[in-house]
């Protein structure tokens, strides 16, 4: 009994993915399950390093793109929707869960087509531009918050966020001295953040001895986000990306962080004091 879960391209995404993925697996020796994403996505980091099979269509994003980036990815969707069918016959699921993201869209259209139930889930309180699309023709959509469902109706079913067991598991700790601060702007970082914080340098420096700090940056802020604390001698771990955030929230005592539904709801499961900085174009 294979349930297939579609979707990705950042942890926002991918996390709910394999939390779903894990409770689905608890529940039965005769359960299996794939997931389907794209080969730009973190899902192929993520992914096989949960040990989980992963799928990937020819797709990509349509939303905030404009000329010849926005035509080269819409003549995409048709070998997309042939790598979706191939997907769905070499693995003949009894449902499909869609999570948002490029790979989604094709992969919930072709399950529909094949008539195998789907469920989309959709965390924020205003839908993203996937699952506005996939809504009428999806069985159920889980939210994670009231205000989500009713929007959809007799559809939806109030859920929660979905969230890995580990969160949960993080004991209560004291705050330390020096304080440990954990920054992390998201799987893909966030300029704001990084910037906010490099500006910032100054007044750091005056209290580097009661600040542990650790800094997720993405890939892109790395290297001058990296420089900066070494240019005012701060003692920071500062790193592109992190796979394992139990553990760094485990450690942290607070957070500065975005305001997303999954990372609002790891930081409540975890137990943890944060500074929300919310995206300004964010549902």
């Amino acid at each position: 009994m294979k349930l297939l879960i579609a979707g990705g391209g950042t942890g926002g995404h991918v996390f709910p993915a394999l939390a779903i993925a894990r409770e689905w697996l608890a529940r039965g020796k005769e359960r299996e399950v794939v997931l389907v994403g794209t080969e730009r996505g973190i899902e192929m980091k993520l992914v096989p390093q949960a040990g989980l099979p992963l799928e990937t269509l020819r797709v990509a994003g349509l939303k905030g793109k404009g000329g010849s980036t926005l035509f080269k990815n819409l003549t995409m969707l048709l070998p997309a929707m042939f790598d979706a069918r191939r997907v769905l016959r070499k693995h003949n699921p009894v449902a499909a869960f869609g999570v948002g993201g490029y790979a989604a869209g094709p992969m919930m259209l072709a399950t529909w087509f094949g008539g195998v139930p789907n469920i989309i889930f959709e965390p924020n309180a205003e839908p993203g531009l996937t699952n506005k699309l996939l809504a009428r023709l999806s069985k159920r959509i889980a939210t994670g918050y009231e205000i989500s469902a009713q929007a959809w109706g007799g559809k939806a079913v109030v859920t929660g966020c979905p969230v890995r067991a580990e969160f949960f598991s993080i004991p209560p700790r004291k705050p330390s001295n020096p304080l440990r601060l954990l920054i992390t702007g998201g799987s893909q970082g966030a300029l704001p953040i990084n910037r906010a914080f490099v500006d910032s340098m100054d007044r750091l420096a005056r209290r580097k001895n009661q600040l542990s700090i650790v800094h997720q940056t993405g890939e892109r802020d790395y290297d001058a986000v990296r420089t900066a604390y070494a240019r005012h001698e701060i003692l920071a771990e500062v790193l592109p990306f992190m796979t394992n955030m139990p553990e760094r929230f485990a450690w942290a005592d607070v957070i500065v962080c975005r305001a997303g539904a999954i990372t609002a709801a790891e930081i409540a499961a975890a137990g943890r004091a944060a500074i929300f900085i919310p995206f300004g174009r964010a549902t």
